[in-house]
């Protein structure tokens, strides 16, 4: 492994790899009814990988991968729906906060220490870290990122209580979701640390069988409320980060195995 310590630095080198096809991703689709429509999504299947490790990315370069694989940022609700819909669904891992490339790597390896307990080894994954994602809140500040994430079942983990998820889809059976990172713009848009990963939504999705874009969704005063628990959103990616044209990268969908979420 050749990970630059300096972030800068490893965030050229991460875009790089990508650009050259050197990473390791799929997407995996997965369905949501709500009332009498029906969404089909695009997720990665787990985080984006590049020489085989969960890789940390500010919201700037996040944005930037997302726009040469033609995807987007998750909203809450996206979140919490990855959430409800994975197949490989394991706690937070959290840690004394770094920046460093050995924390970056100690963080993926403890990931994967969790998904070998489990008992199946393929599917969904969530949480593999926490996500830069789209929220009004960024209407506050529009300088600053929203993070949110690392779900869990029930009323604790680890001794944390932590905070009620952001939209209605919000347990598993009897069991309450919650989350450790509720959706908040603490950070600016160059901040990383070993917790934020790459977990994207794919632009290309369908209502009702119809091929839509992600981003429309966003902003459509009727659709909206199957992507976003705040309704239709200013900001459909990062503030402030030029978008990319003429590079796109793609890579394999996996037909997903969970049922369609119903509410």
């Amino acid at each position: 492994m050749t990970f630059p310590e300096k972030i800068s630095d490893r965030e050229k080198y991460i875009f790089d790899k990508v650009i050259a096809g050197e990473f390791g991703a799929q997407w995996e689709k997965i369905t949501y009814t709500a009332g009498c429509m029906t969404l089909e999504l695009q997720v990665m299947e787990d985080a984006l990988k590049i020489d085989g490790v969960r890789v940390n990315v500010s919201a700037t370069l996040q944005q930037q991968l997302a726009d040469v694989f033609d995807a987007s940022l998750m909203t809450a609700q996206v979140a919490d729906l990855v959430y409800l819909s994975a197949a490989r669904r394991i706690g937070p891992a959290p840690m004394s906060i770094s920046t460093t490339v050995k924390s970056m790597v100690k963080h993926s390896a403890n990931v994967d220490s969790k998904l070998k307990t489990l008992p199946v080894s393929e599917g969904l994954v969530s949480d593999p870290g926490k996500h830069w994602i789209l929220d009004q809140k960024i209407e506050q500040n529009p300088k600053r990122a929203c993070n949110y994430g690392w779900h869990f079942t029930g009323s604790s983990y680890m001794g944390i209580k932590g905070f009620n998820v952001a939209s209605k889809l919000n347990s598993i059976g009897s069991q309450p979701v919650k989350v450790i990172q509720p959706n908040a713009i603490a950070h600016d848009p160059h901040h990383t640390d070993y917790s934020q990963v790459c977990q994207l939504v794919s632009q290309t999705c369908w209502v009702d069988g119809k091929e839509k874009r992600f981003s429309e969704l966003l902003v459509d005063p009727v659709l909206a409320v199957l992507v976003s628990h705040q309704g239709p959103l200013k900001y459909i990616r990062q503030p402030g980060v030029a978008e990319i044209k003429g590079q796109t990268v793609l890579f394999p969908v996996v037909v997903p195995q969970p049922p369609t979420l119903v509410v």
